[in-house]
């Protein structure tokens, strides 16, 4: 028989939301934009079949330098990964020690404890506060090596404003990571903060603001010294020659994006007031998502309701404040209208 290692035999692994076969599905659980950047369609469309038998950029150099331009940051600042996950996992490989903690909240997203387990190194995730608010004090007392934040929160949707971020960053030396995979639809983000900080790094993905998932595109922004470090680690060639081509594209684009972003926000708290109407409670998003309470309802016996109409949401628990709630992501004005459909017929 194999040896395993103990940690590894102990681990319970991610589980994905569901991915149906088959059409007539209108897919909410996974928070994938309602649509994919036209100009990376029209990218992949045109691309030269030759290059598909050559290996990409070891670096993604192009793509680092337009995000850099992007943001008013030099290359050396950038990495780019095969989605927020690839560089999630090596931030803590290269920052954490066995016997180090990885800080996070709860709730938070779940991948965090899961690749700090295929590490040995130890969670800490402290209890959000009142509304899902950032517990500031209890965060800064837990002062493990590495701090995730995930701002937009997943799966609650709470925007933390840069201030509290700042906050937490100025508290000591040790890393704090802001995941903000869905900062395109809030109010704010922390990018300001990378030239305040030099302990900080931000964590993006062209899965959600650009309606690329299938590709696997993420990236991070930091100081040079901490990038540099993540570069002597990521795989050789950890994002492929398709995938890099059409986020360029994307990026070329941005006025689509923008569109997009703004749309979904307009349709999220269109949804948020028509759930409401209906009697529940939806908690205030900055996301492309919202996190719904089902209150005297049931909403694991909600979720199957809807997925017997061929509508699936996400039930996510993990804590008492999200047991009886369901994540429904912001689909296209359609979708919408049928979701809503269905929940009246549910409830």
């Amino acid at each position: 028989m194999v040896r395993i290692r103990p940690n590894i035999q102990r681990l319970r692994g991610y589980i994905p939301g569901r991915q149906p076969t088959g059409d007539g599905w209108i897919k909410l659980n996974t928070n994938e934009s309602p649509a994919a950047s036209p100009a990376a369609v029209r990218a992949l469309a045109g691309l030269d079949a030759d290059l598909l038998r050559r290996y990409p950029d070891p670096t993604s150099a192009p793509l680092r330098a337009r995000l850099a331009n992007l943001y008013g940051l030099t290359p050396e600042q950038v990495i780019v990964g095969n989605g927020a996950d690839d560089l999630i996992n090596i931030l803590i490989r290269a920052i954490c020690d066995p016997d180090d903690r990885v800080v996070t909240t709860n709730p938070a997203y779940a991948l965090y404890p899961i690749l700090a387990g295929i590490q040995g190194v130890a969670v800490d995730a402290v209890p959000l506060g009142p509304g899902f608010s950032l517990p500031l004090e209890e965060l800064q007392r837990a002062g493990g090596a590495l701090t995730f934040i995930t701002n937009p929160n997943n799966p609650a949707g709470t925007h933390y404003p840069p201030a509290q971020i700042a906050e937490l960053a100025a508290a000591g030396p040790n890393l704090v990571a802001v995941d903000e995979a869905y900062a395109e639809f809030a109010e704010s983000d922390c990018l300001e903060l990378l030239s305040e900080f030099a302990n900080l790094c931000i964590i993006r993905t062209f899965s959600k603001a650009y309606g690329l998932a299938g590709l696997r595109v993420g990236y991070l922004l930091g100081p040079p010294d901490l990038v540099a470090a993540l570069l002597k680690i990521k795989d050789s060639y950890n994002v492929n020659r398709v995938a890099q081509v059409a986020a360029l594209a994307a990026l070329d684009d941005r006025d689509w994006a923008e569109s997009m972003w703004a749309d979904v926000r307009a349709r999220r708290d269109k949804l948020a007031g028509d759930l409401t109407a209906l009697g529940l409670t939806v908690h205030a998003s900055g996301s492309n998502f919202l996190l719904v309470d089902f209150g005297a309802a049931s909403a694991v016996e909600v979720q199957q309701r809807l997925e017997d109409r061929r509508i699936l949401v996400r039930h996510l628990g993990g804590s008492s404040d999200t047991e009886n709630c369901l994540r429904i992501t912001v689909g296209s004005a359609d979708e919408m209208q049928k979701l809503l459909e269905s929940l009246r017929e549910c409830l």
